[in-house]
C-alpha cells in the first residue's frame, strides 16, 4: 500500500489496493450506491479495478486516493473515502460512501472528517471541493457537519449538483 494509514475513534481507512476490488465493486454495484456515484450505471470490474489502479498512482504522486474504510475491530470494508481530482481540472473533490447497511450512524462524515484533516494538515492543501446530487440530502448533510461552505448549484453531466468546498485558513486546517 502506498498511502497512509488514517484511523478514528470508530474507523481505519486504509489506502484500497486490487485485495479491495470485489469490495468496492459490490458497493459501487449495490442500487443504492450507483445511483448516487455513477448515475445508475452498473460498472463493469474492469472500470473497478482502473479505479483502483488510478488511486494507487496518486497516492504515490500526490499522497492522496481513496482508502477503504473498515471499522476499527473489522476485517470486511465498509466503504471508501477519499479525494481525487476534478476530472478536466486541478481542483480536488473529496469523495465518501458507506455500505447502506451503515448509513446513519455519522460514520462517513467521520471518515470524511479523517480524509479532510489528512489533506489540510498533512499535505498542506489549500481548498477541498466538495459535489453532490441535489436530491442526495443524506450527502448534503454530512458536507454542512465537515463545514463545508456551498457554492451554488451546476449542472453536471445533465443533473443538478450542489457544490462545497473548505479551505485553509490564516495557515490552518478550517
Amino acid at each position: 500500500m502506498s498511502g497512509p494509514r488514517l484511523r478514528t475513534q470508530r474507523l481505519e481507512l486504509l489506502p484500497c489496493g486490487f485485495d479491495d476490488l470485489a469490495a468496492l465493486h459490490g458497493l459501487w454495484t449495490d442500487p443504492n450506491v450507483r445511483r448516487w456515484l455513477w448515475d445508475d450505471v452498473v460498472i463493469p470490474r474492469e472500470r473497478a479495478a482502473q479505479v483502483i489502479e488510478e488511486s494507487l498512482g496518486s497516492f504515490d504522486a500526490h499522497g492522496f486516493g481513496i482508502w477503504v474504510v473498515r471499522e476499527a475491530a473489522g476485517e470486511e470494508p465498509i466503504g471508501f473515502a477519499g479525494l481525487r481530482f476534478v476530472e478536466g481540472c486541478d481542483e480536488i473533490e473529496l469523495l465518501y460512501c458507506l455500505a447502506p447497511a451503515r448509513w446513519g450512524a455519522g460514520l462517513a462524515t467521520e471518515a470524511a472528517r479523517a480524509v479532510l484533516c489528512h489533506a489540510l494538515e498533512a499535505l498542506k492543501l489549500e481548498r477541498i471541493a466538495g459535489r453532490v446530487d441535489t436530491p442526495n440530502r443524506a450527502s448534503v448533510r454530512v458536507l454542512e457537519r465537515l463545514g463545508m461552505q456551498p457554492e451554488g448549484e451546476k449542472l453536471v453531466d445533465g443533473r443538478p449538483t450542489l457544490h462545497f468546498a473548505l479551505r485553509r485558513q490564516a495557515g490552518r486546517p478550517a
